[in-house]
């Protein structure tokens, strides 16, 4: 994690999520993997995510699934080629 503090920026993390057609459900799924702590799982019931916003830092999680990719995103990807520097300064700060 390049921030762990409000003061040094926040960082969008985009969910990936699937329509299950036989249940007429949009499931959000977290593609980070599992590791030693973090146990993300697929579930047609409930949510479990990598991580949970923490609203004490002010975390925000936006429950909106869009079908296509957001122009913000897409635009931010197209004009940067410098990973690090696109994430420590250009993410977008909202959708």
């Amino acid at each position: 994690m390049l921030f762990d503090t409000p003061e040094k920026g926040y960082c969008i993390h985009a969910l990936n999520a699937i329509f299950l057609s036989s249940k007429n459900k949009w499931i959000r799924i977290d593609a980070r993997g599992n590791k030693r702590g973090i146990d993300a799982q697929f579930s047609i019931n409930e949510e479990k995510l990598a991580f949970k916003a923490n609203e004490d830092k002010d975390e925000k999680d936006y429950p909106m699934i869009y079908v296509n990719p957001h122009p913000k995103t897409l635009s931010t990807l197209k004009n940067h080629t410098d990973a690090v520097e696109m994430y420590k300064h250009h993410l977008p700060a909202y959708l």
